[in-house]
């Protein structure tokens, strides 16, 4: 049931000193690649959030403004994108023809647990009663 992570299998070694094991593998060294990740302006991002015009952007880096118009200008390319008629057409094909119709909200089945049921009256009356104290004039 258990994966079995010992490699000698449970059992001692007769030499604990090391005389009889290989060295060591070096270990490989893993390289810190910078990035050189700048931070966009704030202006850049007022201007992304919409809440200022393009012409604030005069003071931002050239570099970010490109970047984030190539962007926009790519999603508004996207969004246009539709689904060809032929692709619809075979996911509609491919649906089988007694798939049953979504009953509306009133005429679905309803099951209740029995325990739930008893908690909910016991509840109301709950409710009941203490809303009858309260308007019971004294």
């Amino acid at each position: 049931m258990f994966d079995n992570l010992n490699a000698n299998n449970g059992r001692e070694n007769a030499r604990r000193d090391g005389a009889n094991r290989q060295p060591a593998e070096p270990l490989t060294a893993d390289r810190e690649v910078p990035l050189n990740l700048s931070r966009t302006p704030a202006s850049v991002q007022a201007w992304l959030d919409g809440d200022a015009p393009e012409s604030a952007l005069q003071t931002a880096d050239a570099q970010h403004v490109e970047f984030w118009a190539r962007v926009n200008a790519e999603t508004a390319l996207r969004r246009q994108v539709r689904t060809p008629v032929e692709v619809q057409q075979r996911i509609m094909a491919a649906l089988p023809a007694d798939a049953p119709a979504a009953a509306p909200w009133y005429r679905r089945q309803i099951s209740v647990n029995p325990a739930l049921a008893i908690a909910a009256a016991a509840s109301l009356l709950a409710v009941g009663a203490a809303v009858g104290a309260a308007l019971r004039p004294r």
